[in-house]
């Protein structure tokens, strides 16, 4: 551990890892040859079989600002949480053990968050997906200023990225009550969820400096199911409730719009069973006709075409042959953007 005598650090780096060994020499490489120094970077081994720990240890002896901790197997939400107990700088930046930063990556979102001036409690940078054959940036759609509660709504419908990494947090905002839900997908945006109840300003950089490694294994929509999708719902709703206050009279709207997204996410894929009889799919779609006038712009004509076909089992076909083309477009965008 680092000493507690010793000057606080600016930032303070969250990296969680298991079973990595192949991985996290190039992370913590990244990490070391960062252009801003003030800097810890509390590496969490939850629980690694592998020689994951080794590698940490290596790099650990060498630089005193990579603070290894080991602890027992119980998932990514704990490790986070566990790091963020130690964490002694007053931002947090979040990186995966599997990732990659580029040298400039702390220098330019610290001074992006510390603009003169200025009063950002978040600042968001882009980043590129890597594979073996190719690198792709990836660009946030929206790169106007955020306040109130814009990145709560934006959060929710994924109208921006939901990850932890590629951005600058303020330490204050990880104060009080953030719950660090052990669920397999959407971790990140449970997180991000309630930091965004408490209405941050948030900023958005032009700037690439993020790798986002693409590997086998790595957590995706395949685990998906509409057990799932309901249990996210309720999860959602949980910490909704919980920050009523905040939400200006608008809970129930800002809910659905995250319903609705996992929601089109589960109808879309070819693969899902048809539920469109259930009682969830049939209060979302009585709920989407409430608010019909605020969800138009939110959600393409395809998406919202989709969810009205699903009612009726024998329109499936249809809603496979619209999914099949959105898919399509969203692979072609992809690859135009390599």
């Amino acid at each position: 551990m680092n000493n507690p005598n010793t000057p606080s650090p600016a930032v303070s780096v969250i990296i969680p890892v298991y079973n990595l060994e192949n991985y996290l020499d190039a992370c913590l490489a990244s990490v070391e040859r960062q252009t801003f120094p003030s800097f810890e970077a509390l590496v969490v081994d939850d629980g690694s079989t592998d020689r994951t720990s080794e590698v940490l240890k290596r790099h650990a002896d060498r630089d005193p600002r990579i603070v290894a901790i080991r602890k027992s197997n119980e998932g990514v939400a704990k490790a986070r949480e566990t790091a963020l107990e130690h964490a002694r700088g007053r931002y947090i930046c979040f990186l995966d053990g599997d990732d990659l930063w580029e040298p400039d990556m702390l220098e330019r979102l610290v001074a992006a968050i510390e603009e003169p001036g200025k009063s950002y409690d978040i600042v968001c940078c882009n980043y590129k997906r890597i594979s073996k054959s190719y690198e792709a940036p990836v660009r946030e759609k929206r790169t106007a200023d955020m306040e109130g509660l814009e990145y709560l709504e934006a959060s929710l419908r994924h109208a921006i990225s939901v990850t932890l990494w590629g951005r600058i947090y303020r330490r204050e905002l990880f104060d009080g009550e953030i719950r660090h839900y052990p669920l397999r997908l959407g971790q990140d945006t449970m997180i991000n969820i309630q930091i965004g109840c408490k209405r941050p300003r948030v900023r958005f950089i032009d700037y690439v400096g993020y790798g986002y490694v693409q590997r086998a294994g790595s957590s995706n929509h395949r685990n998906f199911d509409f057990a799932y999708c309901q249990t996210f719902s309720r999860t959602v709703d949980e910490v909704l409730t919980r920050h009523e206050q905040a939400l200006e009279g608008r809970k129930e709207y800002l809910h659905l719009l995250n319903s609705l997204r996992w929601y089109l996410v589960y109808v879309t894929k070819s693969s899902s069973p048809w539920v469109g009889d259930s009682e969830y799919a049939r209060t979302l779609r009585e709920k989407a006709r409430r608010y019909a006038k605020e969800l138009r712009p939110l959600f393409s004509p395809v998406r919202r075409t989709i969810l009205r076909l699903d009612a009726s089992r024998a329109l499936r076909p249809i809603v496979v042959i619209l999914a099949t083309l959105l898919r399509w477009q969203n692979s072609l965008q992809r690859r135009l953007s390599r």
